[in-house]
């Protein structure tokens, strides 16, 4: 297992929605995952959008190409530098209340 900080270990463990999930737990323990990985193991039909909601919870991924078992070029994710503040500026819509 890669070292990663307690405070980005943290964001990871918060999320708890079963798709993102299935994402971070799959990289924790292999270090990447594949959109093949995504859609033959854990039935995702499009796998960029699994990939999709990790990146929605502020978590950054780089994407990198690697060889599919078919010899095409398919998409791998890994985790990128953690960066609080850069993080916090990336995170989706934010709300704010009318007074």
């Amino acid at each position: 297992m890669m070292n990663y900080s307690k405070e980005f270990l943290e964001l990871l463990n918060s999320v708890k929605e079963k798709r993102p999930r299935t994402v971070i737990d799959h990289i924790l323990k292999y270090g990447f995952i594949t959109t093949e990985d995504l859609k033959d193991k854990y039935g995702y039909n499009h796998p960029p959008r699994a990939i999709r909601d990790v990146r929605e919870h502020g978590i950054p991924l780089i994407t990198y190409r690697v060889e599919g078992s078919d010899g095409r070029k398919i998409g791998a994710y890994k985790f990128g530098e953690y960066n609080k503040q850069e993080i916090q500026k990336k995170q989706g819509a934010q709300f704010y209340q009318k007074n």
